[in-house]
């Protein structure tokens, strides 16, 4: 059973690779229920321990400066659901800071404390993944689905291009992973002594 502080995460995967809850079987094993996709993001998983949170000040009347806003350098993260420690916000001490002193957008490694911190280092510990390299895979094992009736033929002047769906999913798989976090990338460097 997919855990609780998954769904979010699982919807926004099933967005992205186009998936229904019950798309084909292949054996017994139905293709893409909320496990099957926990599972993919599961191999793209990355475990943040005490990672530093670097705040963002607002300017209040007379350039006083409050601090309620901390953004973690990751996104993404699996929520912190009925009581279970998946996601924890510690000060420099190591001591943790209860849920009900910070709000969290998962989703963009942003929280929010109601009260103003007076701009304590507050470090992160929690489970983000890469929605993107997740994507990727789902979309390479759709293709390998489709693979075996994804070939072109023609009957009484009638063309079908089941092609067309093998093709897609492997352009997707490679979008998706040129975005992913593993992507490679390349930048031209110049010397300033030559």
């Amino acid at each position: 059973m997919a855990r609780t502080g998954m769904t979010a995460l699982i919807e926004e995967l099933r967005g992205l690779v186009e998936a229904g809850t019950a798309e084909y079987t292949i054996g017994t094993t139905t293709y893409w229920t909320g496990d099957a996709l926990q599972d993919v993001l599961d191999l793209h998983r990355y475990d943040i321990v005490f990672a530093p949170l670097h705040a963002f000040p607002q300017i209040i009347s007379g350039g006083t400066l409050q601090y309620h806003e901390y953004r973690s350098a990751y996104n993404f993260f699996e929520a912190t659901t009925g009581g279970t420690d998946i996601l924890y916000i510690q000060d420099s001490t190591g001591a943790t800071a209860g849920t009900q002193l910070w709000n969290m957008d998962y989703r963009r490694g942003v929280i929010t404390f109601p009260s103003d911190t007076l701009g304590t280092a507050f470090y992160i510990t929690g489970r983000t993944y890469d929605l993107n390299a997740a994507a990727a895979l789902v979309w390479r094992k759709k293709a390998a689905h489709y693979a075996p009736t994804s070939f072109n033929f023609s009957i009484d002047n009638h063309s079908i291009s089941r092609e067309q769906v093998y093709s897609h999913c492997i352009e997707m798989a490679a979008f998706f992973d040129g975005i992913s976090k593993s992507a490679i990338q390349t930048i031209k460097m110049y010397r300033s002594d030559m």
